[in-house]
């Protein structure tokens, strides 16, 4: 237990280091009520308005109540800035959900744009090039054979046979040439290594 002869620096640590925190108030914040007649002191303790406006004039009250008015401006305000942003949030997931559409869409595009590609490159790849003309040629083969058995078995004259017949000849021999070079050209790369 402190001494009288303690400075109050060393009650505050003894009662530190007994384990007692006790609030910091200073005297000037908490009101003297020894200033206080015996009639005010009956009047607190009997009046609760009295009391309540006793203790809304002292400072440390209204230290609080300031403290609690700037605490609940601050709510006020990061409750706007919030709603503020709030707003601006539902914009940009609204603008993301139109960007993330278009992206889908342009996807979709070029998908099907990648599969016509894919197409067409395997039309004009040179070796499917050069099985269409070898299938040409065959056609046109099939084409000279079949009128000459319709000039042997005397279905057409023979002004008829030999423009048809020449023309499919014809046609033959260039496919068959254009294959042939085609092919040539192949191999020449393959020797490459292309």
């Amino acid at each position: 237990m402190p001494t009288a002869q303690q400075t109050p620096q060393k009650q505050q640590n003894v009662q530190e280091s007994n384990g007692v925190h006790e609030p910091k108030v200073k005297d000037d914040n908490m009101p003297n009520l020894s200033t206080l007649s015996l009639d005010e002191l009956k009047q607190l303790d009997q009046d609760p308005e009295f009391f309540d406006d006793f203790i809304e004039e002292m400072s440390v009250v209204q230290h609080l109540n300031e403290e609690l008015d700037s605490m609940m401006n601050q709510v006020e305000n990061i409750s706007r800035e919030n709603e503020n942003k709030g707003t601006h949030l539902l914009e940009l997931k609204r603008r993301l959900s139109d960007d993330y559409t278009a992206l889908k869409t342009l996807g979709e595009k070029c998908d099907q744009l990648n599969k016509k590609y894919l197409k067409k490159s395997e039309e004009y790849a040179p070796q499917h090039i050069r099985e269409l003309l070898q299938i040409a040629a065959s056609n046109a083969d099939a084409d000279c054979d079949r009128h000459v058995e319709h000039f042997l078995n005397g279905k057409t004259d023979v002004q008829t046979f030999l423009s048809t017949f020449q023309s499919s000849k014809k046609t033959s021999a260039e496919r068959k040439a254009k294959e042939e070079r085609l092919g040539t050209q192949l191999t020449a790369l393959e020797r490459a290594g292309i």
